[in-house]
């Protein structure tokens, strides 16, 4: 990795970054705000007048037994997905892709750094980026549950380290593809509407139930059981090693495509 690449990355995209973590902090402690700790039916008959369409937000209400579980249910759900969603592509199309298509990036290669390199920090930066998302979003939200008393922490932390696994990993797969298709008129789409089409398969198949749950195998967000990671009742080995595999193998593959893609700059 360059570290003169990091920080000029940093300091040409921490305003975006900053934006982000003020809109997910502030959008986290507007959901906990709501909750009444002696009274938790009064928030399940809250969002039960909006049940028909709390499905397609992979909102479970009647796990809504503690602030903890209420809010596992709310915010680590489609929520935090379409939020995080929208960082990641915009930063996945200006990191490198965007270059390319200016010509930008002869500027950058005509210095003694290597292909491999600049593939290597931009997508570390984009992971950078995640990790501050996800520290920010663990510790507005333990501040705002401890408000409310004694909760377990640990389980909160292993949440948000499952659901950054699982955001990053998606990232890495628009960071793949803007390489892949770099140069290319299809690439933005790709880019932009694989991460966006695999959410919205997860929303249909919580919008339909029964009907339309099978959906939810073929997308990677549906592979996250917020309520019962933080209830103790799912295991979350397999998710950090799969999600973390894919993380680093997307990033190996990134670097491959693009030396082979040998694009004149």
């Amino acid at each position: 990795m360059s570290l003169t690449i990091f920080k000029y990355l940093l300091k040409r995209n921490w305003k975006l970054l900053f934006v982000f973590l003020l809109v997910l902090c502030m959008y986290l402690s507007i959901i906990i705000s709501l909750i009444n700790p002696d009274d938790m039916k009064e928030i399940q008959e809250l969002f039960g007048t909006m049940e028909n369409f709390m499905g397609a937000f992979s909102i479970d209400i009647a796990a809504m037994t503690s602030p903890l579980n209420y809010t596992a249910s709310t915010f680590f759900s489609v929520l935090v997905m379409a939020f995080t969603m929208v960082f990641y592509i915009l930063q996945s199309n200006s990191l490198i892709a965007k270059q390319v298509n200016d010509t930008s990036l002869s500027c950058t290669l005509s210095a003694p750094v290597t292909r491999n390199t600049l593939v290597l920090t931009c997508g570390g930066y984009l992971i950078f980026s995640m990790i501050v998302l996800f520290l920010g979003i663990f510790i507005c939200g333990s501040v705002m549950l401890h408000l409310y008393g004694p909760f377990d922490i640990w389980a909160y932390a292993n949440l948000v380290g499952v659901t950054f696994t699982l955001c990053t990993s998606v990232a890495m797969l628009s960071y793949f593809l803007s390489l892949a298709f770099c140069g290319e008129k299809i690439g933005t789409a790709l880019t932009v509407g694989v991460p966006i089409a695999l959410l919205f398969i997860q929303i249909i198949s919580g919008a339909g139930e029964e009907k339309t749950e099978w959906l939810s195998k073929f997308t990677p967000f549906g592979y996250l059981d917020s309520v019962g990671i933080v209830s103790g009742e799912v295991s979350t080995l397999g998710s950090y090693l799969v999600f973390g595999g894919a993380i680093l193998l997307l990033l190996a593959a990134s670097v491959f495509v693009f030396n082979r893609k040998r694009l004149s700059i």
